[in-house]
């Protein structure tokens, strides 16, 4: 086979994909020697979107958002709040994934050819990765218990992370088998996707269980009967999260309420405790686990994190159109942290939901930036592809605003090529659409090869 352009960037960027999302694992668990060399080989996938996404640009629209975004930076970082060039430059790199992804993705399906070659290719590679999880996970499982080290391939710290990666593409592949007509038995014969969900109830994952309920009721076709199919997955749904809820209660080791171990993750004084923490507690509290702890881990509720904004205008005025500049979530391997993280390490450590991590960096503009790219990658579409595979499509908005409020999993690459990389193919054929009926149409772009 001739090798062209297009196979470079796909080898290329399938690369990539492996290598970030294969180099925790190995530094962690496998071989800890390469751990110092993991800044480097991270530094060099980044170089490597990069390129990629430059020579892939195509629309106006894509190099609108990526001209933008980083003058948005620049201004912000430079100029507003005076931090150096190589540590702006440093900090962009939590923004690669979103500003190159999208746009590789949209190199591939512009042309038909291309198209065909990399969804299958893509197709591949994604179901090896699903099954790659399981005894990854069950090994981090045996050594960790059930915590956040269970991050997979990821490696440690990623759980919330792999569990999201895991339910999307289990969705995305299960998606292109679902035959409208032949619903259940068609649930029932591709099985094994919702059986490669497991490892997401063994590394302390809570939102497992949502994305649980939103993965089947998403999966049945949307039409007059989905009311009836609603009622034949119900009793499965039921099923399966008590067999959720149970393996988590049996496996988690994390620090649950006063009420004692067996207490339910569900109740309310646990989410209580789980979301919101008083002001003053919330701060006084990390900061001793600053101090006294031995990894020096911090992680305060997330619904408290929002609802101490106010202090940093109150500390720092005149941050809110632009923030504080990028860079804040980076440094302290190769490069010193900022001092605004040496003020405020007690609430920057921890989990981040994704709307903060943007409005810290770059402010009220920098929010809205990232939803008119939202908005635009769900109204653009690839010529002669503009009917919506709702399911597909609806699924992954419900990600994307879960992470604005849950973590800050889209400032890593390797998920900004699964999240927005599918929202660049979940379009359907419009030559399809019209031409085959229900019964022959699969919700897919192109023929599964498997």
């Amino acid at each position: 086979m001739q090798v062209t352009k297009s196979i470079l960037i796909e080898r290329a960027l399938l690369g990539v994909f492996w290598v970030l999302g294969t180099i925790g694992f190995i530094c962690d668990e496998i071989i800890p020697g390469l751990a110092s060399l993991r800044s480097y080989v991270l530094l060099a996938c980044d170089v490597t979107l990069i390129l990629l996404g430059l020579a892939c640009l195509r629309h106006r629209a894509d190099i609108l958002f990526v001209g933008s975004l980083t003058l948005i930076s620049i201004f912000s970082s430079l100029i507003l709040n005076k931090l150096s060039i190589p540590f702006t430059v440093n900090g962009m790199r939590v923004f690669i994934g979103l500003m190159f992804c999208y746009p590789i993705f949209r190199y591939f399906t512009d042309d038909e050819r291309r198209r065909e070659h990399f969804i299958r290719t893509l197709d591949k590679n994604l179901e090896v990765f699903l099954w790659l999880q399981v005894p990854c996970i069950a090994f981090q499982f045996i050594l960790y218990g059930a915590d956040d080290h269970g991050g997979g391939t990821l490696g440690n710290w990623y759980s919330g992370t792999i569990s999201m990666m895991i339910y999307l593409i289990s969705f995305y592949l299960m998606r292109k088998r679902i035959r409208p007509k032949h619903f259940v038995s068609s649930v029932i014969n591709n099985f094994k996707y919702v059986l490669l969900l497991t490892p997401t109830f063994f590394n302390e994952t809570k939102i497992s269980f949502v994305m649980m309920a939103l993965y089947f009721f998403l999966l049945m076709p949307i039409d007059k009967k989905m009311f009836v199919r609603a009622m034949i997955v119900a009793p499965v749904l039921g099923l399966l999260f008590f067999t959720g809820y149970t393996t988590y209660k049996m496996t988690y080791k994390g620090d649950m309420p006063s009420t004692a171990i067996d207490a339910s993750i569900f109740s309310e004084e646990y989410l209580t405790e789980y979301m919101f923490m008083d002001i003053e507690e919330a701060e006084e509290d990390a900061n001793w686990n600053m101090e006294n702890n031995e990894n020096g881990l911090t992680d305060i509720p997330r619904i408290t994190k929002f609802l101490m904004l106010p202090m940093f205008e109150e500390e720092q005025p005149g941050h809110i159109p632009f923030g504080f500049g990028v860079g804040h979530f980076k440094g302290g391997t190769k490069m010193d942290h900022s001092e605004f993280f040496d003020q405020y390490d007690w609430y920057l450590l921890g989990t981040i939901p994704y709307l903060l991590h943007i409005y810290l960096q770059l402010g009220i503009v920098g929010v809205l930036w990232y939803f008119a790219f939202v908005i635009s990658i769900f109204i653009r579409h690839p010529k002669g592809y503009s009917k919506r595979d709702w399911n597909l499509q609806l699924f992954i908005a419900l990600l994307i605003a879960i992470n604005l409020f849950y973590i800050e999993a889209p400032r890593d690459p390797v998920f900004c090529f699964v999240l927005y990389g599918l929202m660049a193919v979940a379009w359907l054929p419009d030559k399809a659409a019209e031409e085959t009926t229900e019964d022959e149409l699969e919700s897919t772009l192109v023929p599964s090869t498997t």
